[in-house]
């Protein structure tokens, strides 16, 4: 949630003489405001855990914004895009897997990510000690807990093992530690989210104000997923069926409605990362511009594959509309400056002749100053997946009925865009569960997923060997003959940032075949 953002620093204006200046300097601190007299009332430990919301997805596209699309472009979903070789040149090595330690955009998530940890443990402290009601006291606890355990199931799904900082400490203490195992970090994570959904309600029970803050809802749906990245299968299974027997998420919305700014917090979303278009803060979303044809206006990045776009045809599935925009396709009336009717993604400039449809921002709801500023709500957890996350659990129990009964749900919504078109699966054993692959492909493309759950499902280097074969005897007019570098079992995780690495003095280590 990115509505408020605050600072725990009072910054003050200056003298506008050096006569003023001096006796202004003479004079002893009036209203300074730090972490030993705050805390003191409710509003000011809500606006710490605001602050923590706004942390944890910072306020610049080259913070965490961007690393978003590292699900997409470590995978054989999407290219760099941008085909101008020296424009986020580190980007480009990381979409072809030529990975670095010293890549910036590794840095900037890690240290980024443990800003928002800090926050998160000073508000804990904080708002533990203060003189507030004790039922609210719980649910903001229960919140800054949720926030914390999202962040470090960001960080141990790409770095695995990560040091566990879980209270303020002073840079000399932060220096000093040690990577905890992935095993430690993600039983942390499921402490917080256990105590999380314990103190939090329904998002029914949140005022229309409210929704996007983490719910009960939330935190179960993330345990959910905590356990399937564990291989915990009977534990994902009872989490996600905790969420579904809750009544409080469905598949009613259309799919071409999911990412729309129309769409705010709708009846799939468990989880989103609200967005404003306000102009005097930085409280929108950049990928609307990051990732748009650099003929419209954008920068290009994080193209669809066309092998992406073969496996909807494959399928014969609609849902490919909503999710890729093709050169040439009709998005929109044509205007005086842009033939959205026709539209052109620059293919001299574009690796694909594609870009990501999901966020795809029409002309209308552009904000005049777009970037920092776009309000399409970013959906970090939506129904889809917890329902494709129970169908795999429910597969790995031997439960198959359990696991086509939620992957039909799914795919009786992406039916409704065409009927007769994406029929319910019979399939069993093996072919079973590559179904249910398939669908998570195919439903939550381009949102972020494909890396993680290749590397999860222990598929990364044969799925993207596969995908550069393919590559060598594509006939697709844009990408044909590009394939990605040769893949190898260091790739299921990124490097260690090096300068972490150098300040820790060594405490901190690299993974292995970095």
């Amino acid at each position: 949630m990115k509505h408020i953002r605050i600072t725990l620093a009072l910054v003050m204006g200056l003298g506008v003489s050096l006569q003023s200046c001096d006796d202004f300097l003479n004079e002893p601190p009036q209203g300074q405001q730090n972490v030993n007299n705050y805390y003191s009332n409710a509003e000011e430990c809500k606006a710490a855990v605001m602050g923590c919301y706004a942390t944890a997805d910072q306020d610049d596209w080259w913070k965490i914004d961007r690393t978003r699309m590292f699900g997409d472009a470590g995978s054989d979903d999407a290219w760099k895009g941008n085909a101008i070789a020296g424009d986020q040149r580190e980007f480009g090595d990381f979409a072809r897997f030529f990975w670095l330690p010293n890549n910036e955009w590794f840095d900037n998530r890690y240290v980024h990510i443990y800003q928002s940890i800090g926050n998160c443990n000073a508000a804990l402290v904080g708002i533990d000690k203060a003189p507030i009601d004790g039922t609210l006291k719980a649910q903001l606890l229960g919140e800054v807990k949720f926030i914390r355990a999202y962040n470090y199931f960001e960080l141990v799904k790409g770095y695995g093992g990560v040091p566990l900082v879980l209270t303020p400490l002073a840079p000399s203490e932060a220096l000093a530690l040690k990577r905890a195992t992935a095993a430690e970090v993600y039983a942390q994570i499921v402490k917080d989210l256990q105590e999380a959904a314990a103190a939090l309600p329904e998002k029914s029970a949140r005022a229309t104000v409210d929704l996007g803050r983490a719910t009960k809802g939330s935190a179960n749906a993330y345990l959910a997923k905590a356990y399937l990245f564990t291989e915990q299968w009977q534990l994902a299974q009872q989490a996600a069926e905790v969420v579904m027997a809750s009544n409080q998420y469905n598949l009613n919305g259309e799919f071409s409605n999911i990412w729309n700014v129309s769409n705010p917090n709708g009846s799939e979303s468990i989880f989103e990362l609200n967005y404003s278009p306000d102009q005097a803060f930085n409280l929108g979303s950049s990928l609307t511009v990051v990732m748009r044809s650099r003929a419209d206006g954008g920068w290009g990045f994080n193209t669809p594959t066309s092998n992406l776009e073969q496996a909807f045809i494959q399928e014969n599935d609609p849902r490919r509309r909503w999710t890729i925009i093709k050169q040439g396709d009709n998005v929109g009336a044509r205007t005086a400056s842009f033939d959205y009717s026709n539209y052109d993604t620059k293919p001299a400039e574009n690796e694909s002749g594609r870009i990501s449809r999901k966020m795809f921002l029409p002309l209308a709801d552009r904000p005049a100053n777009e970037r920092e500023h776009a309000p399409l709500n970013r959906i970090e957890m939506r129904y889809a997946d917890l329902l494709l996350m129970h169908s795999e659990a429910s597969f790995r129990l031997g439960q198959e009925a359990k696991a086509l009964s939620s992957l039909n749900l799914v795919r009786a919504r992406a039916n409704r865009l065409q009927p007769g078109t994406v029929l319910p699966r019979t399939s069993t054993g093996t072919a079973l569960l590559n179904h249910i692959w398939l669908e998570r492909r195919l439903e939550l493309a381009m949102e972020g997923h494909r890396y993680y759950d290749l590397v999860r499902q222990k598929r990364l280097v044969a799925v993207m060997t596969a995908f550069n074969a393919s590559q060598l005897t594509s006939t697709d007019p844009y990408d044909r003959g590009k394939v990605k570098d040769q893949i190898s079992d260091k790739n299921n995780l990124f490097p260690i940032p090096t300068s972490q690495i150098q300040l820790s003095g060594g405490n901190v280590t690299q993974n292995p075949g970095y």
